[in-house]
Order: structure tokens, then C-alpha cells, then sequence
């Protein structure tokens, strides 16, 4: 779970990033286009990395245990309540 957490705030970093580049880009064509289409190349290449952050953070989740839910505790297995009886 909390390595989840952690990729999860790398994720958001670099979304963050292709927002910002984006923003930058708009600005830029209207001064360069040549810099404008260097800052697409970036945005394609960091759109890439996300993507594979997401399918990262998908495998993780997999691998991670699973949190116990409230209602699970309240399930006692047999042998559980055999013993709480014969103690």
C-alpha cells in the first residue's frame, strides 16, 4: 500500500509536468514554433513515461496485500471459535 501511494505522487509529479509543458508550448507558438515542437517531442516523451507509471503502480497494487476490511475482522474462522469456547 505504501508503495502505491509513493508512485502514485510520482505519477501526479509527472502529470503535473505535461500540464505545465503544455502551458509553455501554447505561449511558444506564438514566439517560436520551432521551440514550441521541441516542447511537443518532450511532452510525447513524458506522456510515454506516464503510461508506463500507470502500468507500474497496476502491477504493484497486484503484487501489495490486500487491506483488511471492517467487516472481515468480525468473521472468525472455526478453529477461532472453538478455542475462545474451550479456553
Amino acid at each position: 500500500m505504501k508503495t502505491t501511494i509513493r508512485l502514485r505522487e510520482i505519477l501526479n509529479s509527472t502529470r503535473n509536468q505535461i500540464v505545465a509543458l503544455q502551458d509553455i508550448k501554447i505561449e511558444m507558438l506564438a514566439i517560436n514554433s520551432a521551440i514550441s515542437e521541441d516542447i511537443q517531442k518532450q511532452i510525447d516523451s513524458l506522456e510515454n513515461v506516464y503510461k508506463h507509471q500507470l502500468n507500474l503502480i497496476n502491477s504493484v497494487q497486484e503484487t501489495e496485500p490486500k487491506s483488511r476490511g471492517w467487516f472481515s475482522g468480525q468473521v472468525k474462522s472455526k478453529e477461532d471459535r472453538l478455542n475462545a469456547i474451550l479456553d
